[in-house]
């Protein structure tokens, strides 16, 4: 992950002394953090890269807490209100003097979040590495800059119009309704009841739509997410359709395993990207997984971008495949135990 290198670049060239503690704001799996790091905690609400910097040995946590930083450092995101949101709540935990430092891709407007923080703050100091940018400055004493407020309620969690859910910026789709999820929504049959599980469940739309669909048949419900806050949104979008569906849950990541054999049906939008590259490995795993959690005789409803080829991987796994349906560029399988 070029941004993370470029992260530490700064403490590695000598530019910057290693703080003895602080924080990493949205750390993915694929960070490759130096070892250089470690004193500092590991800010992530994706389930993947919790587990994946444990096991490497950093401190992990959900949400950062209060404590006594010396300095911040913010991975940027493809989401400008995200990372404006993770800027403002660095400089909040941090004392006057503690050191933020920012690290952005080049392609994801990293050059925009640089000039919006140059005009909240002051100059600052930067460097390009790594096809990424890095920049660094101390929080400085006074009030903190009006721009700030803007930034925290820019990446709030908030009801949507175009939707008529709750989501947030950096949920995927959080404005507006997939696509493919609208058109697998579309195919729920009256036939499906039982136990279901929504496997990378997002901020709950297809569970939402599945609940409204086959109301009183579904008598169990599970949620499975690997992102912290689109599971708690989930969590907001789908009880008030519940009635006596009992819901479950999980923060999640799928590819790690599930429960065997727990589920009458299954239903997944499966995603497919690895950072910016398209990995069909990632929705084959959800594929293999959600066979593993049917019971013999379930069934699993699938969308996917009409090009992915998953339906070989469909055929290992299951007793028989059909395509439900096509539009707009997707393609609903289903999968029979």
């Amino acid at each position: 992950m070029s941004i993370a290198k470029a992260l530490h670049h700064p403490f590695a060239a000598g530019m910057l002394p290693l703080p003895v503690s602080g924080f990493i704001l949205n750390v993915q799996a694929d960070a490759e953090l130096p070892p250089g790091l470690r004193a500092l905690t590991c800010v992530t609400g994706f389930k993947p890269a919790h587990e994946a910097l444990t096991q490497a040995g950093f401190r992990v946590v959900q949400t950062l807490a209060d404590g006594d930083y010396q300095a911040g450092l913010c991975l940027m995101t493809k989401h400008k209100a995200e990372s404006l949101a993770s800027i403002a709540q660095a400089w909040d935990a941090l004392p006057v003097g503690g050191l933020l430092v920012c690290s952005g891709d080049n392609d994801t407007g990293v050059t925009s979040l640089m000039k919006a923080v140059k005009e909240a703050f002051g100059e600052v100091e930067s460097l390009s590495k790594y096809h990424a940018r890095v920049f660094w400055w101390r929080k400085g004493a006074g009030e903190a800059p009006a721009v700030l407020a803007g930034w925290r309620a820019g990446a709030a969690v908030r009801p949507v119009a175009a939707t008529g859910f709750t989501a947030g910026p950096g949920m995927h789709g959080w404005n507006k309704i997939d696509i493919g999820s609208r058109l697998l929504a579309a195919q729920f049959p009256g036939a499906i009841r039982g136990r279901v599980a929504d496997l990378g469940a997002g901020w709950g739309y297809l569970s939402a739509e599945l609940l409204r669909a086959a109301p009183g048949r579904i008598t169990g419900l599970d949620l499975y997410e690997a992102d912290a806050a689109s599971l708690a949104a989930a969590a907001v979008n789908v009880a008030p359709l519940a009635g006596g569906t009992v819901l479950k849950y999980h923060w999640a990541d799928v590819t790690a395993g599930l429960p065997r054999g727990r589920f009458d049906w299954v239903i997944t939008n499966p995603p497919f990207h690895t950072g910016k590259a398209t990995d069909v490995t990632l929705g084959s795993q959800f594929i293999t997984r959600a066979a593993e959690a049917l019971g013999s005789g379930g069934t699993m409803l699938l969308v996917a971008n009409k090009h992915l080829p998953y339906e070989a991987v469909v055929d290992k796994h299951f007793k028989s495949r059909r395509t439900v349906a096509e539009a707009d560029g997707f393609k609903v399988i289903e999968g029979k135990r």
